[in-house]
């Protein structure tokens, strides 16, 4: 299917926020992650995937409809990463959402292995290429509902709010930084994003 014309202006964008330097061969995944070498400076990213009718006709153990991570590194020269996720299931209508702290994999399984607080499990990024992402979650990572606050954020999900047994492997493609202004904790920060102070 040809691409349309606003959604090519749209890829386009998103390339040119990025130098041509940063995606030299060579560079780490880390440094590919965010599509540029931040150095001390703080660095952000985010992908997407919506998955049409016609994959998840293809994969009836598949949960997850649709996803979004954003990828951050806190300003610093010892770096701190962290990553928030958002999902869509089958059957329900309201987006679920998990947050961890990361870190440089040593052992080169992925670029970035993230654990949840409190024992809620841990998920791996690594690169496909320039423009992609893959999250790895080996085993299922503990959600919370974004529009309970406070005591409500420990109750019970759904039943239908979990990870299937195709939901291990997901290939994310890069997009606009505001596109996860749903994740994207700090206030401040996604005002700035949101206002394109912010694009990377």
């Amino acid at each position: 299917m040809r691409q349309s014309f606003p959604n090519a202006l749209r890829v386009a964008s998103i390339l040119m926020a990025f130098p041509v330097s940063a995606f030299a061969d060579g560079a780490s995944d880390v440094i590919r992650i965010f599509g540029r070498d931040p150095g001390i400076e703080a660095a952000n990213a985010c992908f997407v995937r919506h998955y049409t009718k016609a994959h998840l006709a293809g994969h009836p153990e598949q949960n997850v409809t649709d996803m979004l991570v954003y990828v951050s590194k806190q300003e610093g020269s010892d770096p701190y990463y962290s990553l928030s996720m958002q999902v869509n299931f089958r059957q329900l209508e309201k987006p679920f959402q998990v947050s961890g702290s990361c870190g440089v994999n040593a052992e080169g399984k992925s670029a970035l292995g993230c654990g949840v607080e409190c024992d809620g499990g841990h998920l791996g990024v690594r690169v496909k290429n320039d423009m992609s992402l893959l999250v790895e979650i080996p085993e299922s990572v503990r959600l919370f509902d974004p529009a309970e606050t406070g005591d409500e954020t420990d109750a019970e999900l759904p039943n239908a709010a979990r990870f299937g047994s195709d939901d291990k492997l997901f290939r994310l493609d890069r997009t606009a930084l505001k596109d996860c202004a749903a994740v994207i904790y700090d206030d401040d920060l996604k005002g700035r994003v949101l206002k394109g102070a912010i694009t990377h």
